[in-house]
């Protein structure tokens, strides 16, 4: 069967692809004559600045660059997606892969990430790591940075793909889509590699304040971008399941907290929590104010790391696997309950008690698999930078962290599918509140069945894309019958409509008012006074530009084909971390036994 490639919407012109493809042939030209004259032993700028900076930091020059860019990079990226997609929710749709400003800062961070990872192998000379990945022969190079390299690379596949995604399947406006989270999974999974890196020059160099600085940088830039996860839910337009806000909430700060605390000890959990608050709390401003768009709120993660700190302060971090398990199941449910409380307080969409009892049990089941997540990352880390353990072995290490895997996988995989099951109407009352070329309106529906609402997750009024957004909440004012709290414009490009989450996972709409949109040949959308409207897939409405007309099996292979990049990653992380730890615990064997012949002598 074949599919004709959809219209123009959000798909490159030639010249913008002419552009990527030349700042990316560039950049691997560059690279490649830097690689070429760094392994013929010639002497490059870059070079010498590695030279002088891995003597001030007193690392290997192969691991004095790094730090910096990525960083750098990440920030970038961070920054650019969370204005990206406030662009989208006040605007609409783009016109290609640099039809907004806010795609360069993602485009150049994620060419940083890729450069980040190249340079310690272009770089890497002695002293190296005890385990390294051979090249040639006479060229060896850190585990670390073949992991930046591969994650930066699948992130920058992203870019040429999700402008594939658009022709075959249309503009799909949501962070989930799969070339999406193939670009940002990439740029978060580098993080990991970064704080490889910093246990490889540990094992080398040892521990110093600026080392401890920048890995604690690290692990804040970890819950940051673990938070792009959740951006539609802090925009206050998710298009998945609400329980999933927490899920996500609880997988990153276990994870991320009892990482750092497991092998840093007291008040680093706060220190990583101070980097995440303060460049968050940045973006989130910079985003809003001098650029204009839709605020954007996050979690505080407070209580999160107060968690984490006293039960590492109560039972040591001996255990890590128990430090892990005990404050993942601590943060699943007093974290959970705080965060619900700050969602009344702040956030878009105020979580309903209902969502409580099923938020803690996923919530408890989440921060346990993302707690043994992060013990055995830390541990991994530990070995790699040379520490000698004993208890538990290895293998066991190895089964926790692999249990912790399946139970946060398998959280996540029962909660994102949703479903949109028929047979709600309405019948619409409009409020007029301004008339002429501008109408704006209140809007009341009156339900069939009544009780379709009652215990909903959300109920909302919607307004985007037509230059701002709006929410509103439907209130109710009698049996069956709910009111906006605000009015709804209905003119111009704006896209309007009324929202319902029923149920752990059932999301339906209806519209009110939607323009004529020629390039997708979809007509106009005018809900009038007193007509009856039925309430179809969430979806349908939010993601008005999607084509209907492709096979199901496509979709299904665009996600699956995700779900392989992801595990590959995943895989990479598993076994580079693993193969890095395995050579520190040999060394550190052999230090200890070269340390006990000495004493014997000397004896």
């Amino acid at each position: 069967m074949t599919v004709p490639l959809a219209a123009s919407t959000g798909t490159a012109t030639f010249g913008q692809i002419a552009i990527v493809t030349g700042l990316v042939s560039l950049m691997y030209l560059a690279l490649a004559v830097l690689l070429w004259r760094e392994r013929t032993g010639r002497v490059t700028l870059v070079g010498r600045l590695a030279d002088t900076v891995g003597r001030l930091d007193g690392v290997p020059r192969w691991a004095a660059l790094t730090p910096y860019l990525h960083a750098v990079s990440l920030l970038a990226c961070a920054f650019g997606v969370w204005w990206d997609i406030a662009v989208h929710i006040d605007k609409g749709r783009d016109t290609g892969p640099f039809g907004t400003p806010a795609h360069y800062p993602i485009f150049f961070g994620i060419l940083g990430v890729i450069i980040s990872g190249v340079l310690p192998i272009a770089l890497a000379r002695k002293p190296l790591p005890a385990r390294t990945i051979k090249l040639t022969k006479g060229w060896r190079i850190p585990c670390s940075a073949a992991l930046v390299t591969v994650c930066g690379t699948f992130a920058l596949v992203g870019f040429p793909l999700d402008d594939l995604w658009h022709r075959l399947f249309g503009e799909d406006v949501t962070l989930w889509g799969p070339t999406h989270l193939l670009m940002i999974g990439g740029v978060v999974f580098s993080i990991f590699a970064r704080l490889l890196a910093s246990a490889e020059v540990e094992q080398l160099a040892g521990l110093n304040v600026r080392r401890r600085i920048q890995e604690i940088v690290a692990v804040g830039a970890l819950l940051i971008a673990w938070d792009l996860f959740s951006t539609e839910f802090n925009y206050g337009v998710p298009q998945f399941p609400l329980i999933l806000q927490p899920i996500l909430i609880v997988f990153g700060a276990a994870l991320a907290f009892t990482l750092l605390r497991a092998r840093r000890g007291p008040g680093t959990a706060y220190a990583a929590l101070a980097v995440f608050l303060v460049i968050r709390g940045a973006i989130a401003w910079a985003v809003n104010q001098p650029l204009g768009e839709i605020l954007g709120h996050f979690p505080l993660l407070i209580a999160e790391a107060t968690l984490v700190e006293l039960v590492a302060f109560a039972l040591g971090n001996k255990n890590r696997f128990r430090l892990g398990a005990v404050a993942g199941a601590l943060i699943g449910t007093v974290g959970v309950l705080v965060e619900f409380w700050w969602s009344q307080v702040w956030m878009p969409i105020h979580w309903p008690a209902s969502m409580i009892p099923p938020a803690l049990g996923f919530g408890v089941v989440t921060g346990i698999g993302a707690g043994l997540l992060g013990a055995w990352l830390a541990t991994r880390y530990a070995e790699v930078a040379g520490e000698v353990r004993e208890t538990p072995p290895v293998r066991r290490t190895h089964q926790l962290g692999a249990l912790g895997l399946v139970m946060v996988v398998a959280t996540l995989f029962f909660c994102v599918p949703r479903s949109a099951n028929p047979g709600v109407s309405a019948t619409v009352s409009l409020e007029r509140v301004a008339t002429g070329a501008e109408p704006t309106a209140y809007v009341t529906v009156k339900l069939d069945p009544a009780d379709a609402a009652d215990g909903a997750r959300w109920f909302q009024a919607l307004a985007w894309q037509g230059g701002g957004s709006t929410t509103h909440p439907m209130k109710k004012i009698a049996e069956g019958t709910y009111r906006s709290a605000g009015p709804l414009p209905m003119y111009g490009k704006w896209k309007s409509m009324v929202r319902l989450h029923q149920g752990p996972r059932d999301l339906v709409a209806m519209w009110v008012y939607a323009p004529e949109d020629a390039k997708i040949e979809k007509p106009a959308v005018q809900v009038s006074d007193g007509q009856k409207v039925d309430f179809i897939g969430e979806q349908q409405v939010l993601r008005r530009e999607e084509r209907t007309d492709v096979p199901r099996w496509m979709w299904n292979g665009g996600y699956a084909l995700l779900a392989v990049v992801g595990s590959l990653e995943i895989a990479g992380i598993a076994w580079l971390v693993g193969r890095g730890a395995r050579g520190g615990r040999l060394r550190a064997a052999h230090l200890l036994a070269q340390g006990n012949k000495r004493e014997k002598e000397t004896a």
